[in-house]
């Protein structure tokens, strides 16, 4: 099983590496919508718990690290942090009550840490406060895109593929 662990969290960190710089649109307020977190939420219900953070961290942290160095650090703390949200508990990926929550208090966890990122970073509060609309936005969409796909895999019994 340890294999197919590591092999299925290659794959996933691929595919967010992908979903991050393919599927990327500019929310308008300096951030972008893409199906990265989403994925990372997929690959924390899916996996056992460290596969999972592995790919949180490695996933949108290797594609950081290839466009955008100066986020890498923040990402592969960040990312895991809101992977910890989510469980492999269940048969479905949406059966357990804290699977429906999660997306939401990681959706926060995103928002907070890169506010304080953006702080860093660029200077000071009005960095934080000038990066929210944008962080906010691509919550909400990493939130609806979780349950759409997180839905059509349940829908396919998906998850028994990964016990």
């Amino acid at each position: 099983m340890r294999i197919r662990y590591i092999v299925m969290s290659a794959m996933f960190i691929a595919i967010i590496f992908i979903a991050i710089r393919s599927l990327s649109v500019p929310n308008g307020f300096g951030g972008v919508i893409h199906f990265g977190d989403s994925l990372i939420f997929i690959a924390a219900v899916l996996l056992p718990f460290p596969y999972g953070l592995f790919v949180a961290a490695l996933g949108p942290g290797l594609f950081n690290l290839s466009l955008v160095p100066v986020w890498f650090p923040f990402t592969i703390v960040i990312k895991p942090v809101m992977a910890l949200c989510f469980t492999n508990k269940g048969d479905r990926i949406l059966e357990p009550v804290r699977n429906r929550a999660a997306p939401f208090i990681a959706g926060g966890i995103n928002t907070v840490l890169y506010f304080i990122a953006n702080m860093i970073l660029f200077g000071g509060w009005a960095a934080g406060v000038a990066a929210l609309p944008g962080l906010i936005i691509q919550g909400a969409g990493s939130i609806l895109f979780f349950f759409i796909i997180a839905a059509a895999l349940d829908r396919f019994e998906v998850k028994k593929m990964f016990r």
